[in-house]
């Protein structure tokens, strides 16, 4: 033990001297530990928030195609047999697939008033399909002016196809309502045409796929609706399967098929 000249305390030893504080190698493995460690938390704290911010884009996305069938639905369940006149004064029926805009057009009933507003509790609503998004448009009054006075509602994107077929009473499936074979009534008035049976939306998502909704119209019934589309799939597979059991039929003229094999080369 070494004490310095005029110092009245007593100097630490030397070998203890040497030992205090960390060497540069411990340092730099405390530092790489650390650094190992906060990679880490790093990539799990990214991992989850991905996670998260993925399930929110599909549940949205999926929430935005609860409210797309929600609306159909409403729109076709609560129609009414209210023909509405254009911006040119022509009528037009409560339940439409004409015209190059939209894909589908209907008057319905149920529209609410909270406020109690001047208005009809009627709506006029129409379905657009624009190639890639699906847009509801709907106007505040029924029978329209010169002037647009319709509200657009985007209600989902990323859609690649849309399409709308009608089963009429024949158990038919129709492109487009009214039929092109069924005549509109003339007159002083506003043809009432009759509403199809069902509508069958058929509606392509790029992350849910393809979707099928049949939606049965407020004056049948769903079971009776069934029945007639099992029995309409049913004629077409036995129309097909008698036009491929009876070849000889459209060849020979006569109408009739070939002969069985057990009556062929023999007489009675």
């Amino acid at each position: 033990m070494t004490v310095s000249p005029g110092s009245t305390g007593v100097a630490l030893p030397t070998v203890l001297r040497r030992q205090s504080g960390f060497t540069l190698m411990e340092v730099l493995i405390a530092v790489s530990i650390t650094a190992v460690i906060g990679l880490g938390i790093w990539q799990v704290l990214s991992s989850i928030v991905t996670a998260r911010d993925r399930v929110d884009q599909v549940s949205e996305q999926f929430d935005g195609l609860q409210k797309t069938f929600l609306l159909l639905e409403r729109d076709l369940r609560q129609v009414v047999s209210r023909p509405v006149r254009n911006i040119y004064g022509d009528y037009e029926p409560a339940l439409t697939s004409a015209g190059e805009s939209f894909e589908l057009t209907v008057t319905r009933q149920g529209w609410r008033n909270p406020l109690g507003k001047q208005r009809s509790e009627l709506q006029r609503s129409a379905w657009e399909f624009t190639g890639d998004e699906v847009r509801r448009r709907y106007w505040t009054i029924l029978d329209q002016a010169q002037e647009d006075e319709s509200r657009d509602q985007l209600m989902l994107d990323r859609v690649t196809n849309f399409s709308i077929r009608f089963l009429d009473r024949n158990r038919d499936w129709q492109d487009d309502w009214p039929p092109p074979n069924q005549g509109i009534p003339s007159g002083p008035g506003a043809p009432v045409i009759p509403l199809p049976m069902a509508v069958e939306v058929s509606l392509e998502h790029e992350r849910f796929g393809e979707l099928v909704r049949l939606f049965v119209m407020p004056d049948f019934d769903y079971a009776a609706v069934q029945t007639a589309i099992t029995q309409g799939n049913l004629a077409d597979e036995e129309e097909g399967d008698d036009q491929d059991d009876d070849p000889g039929s459209s060849e020979t003229g006569s109408g009739q098929g070939l002969a069985p094999p057990e009556n062929q080369g023999g007489g009675s």
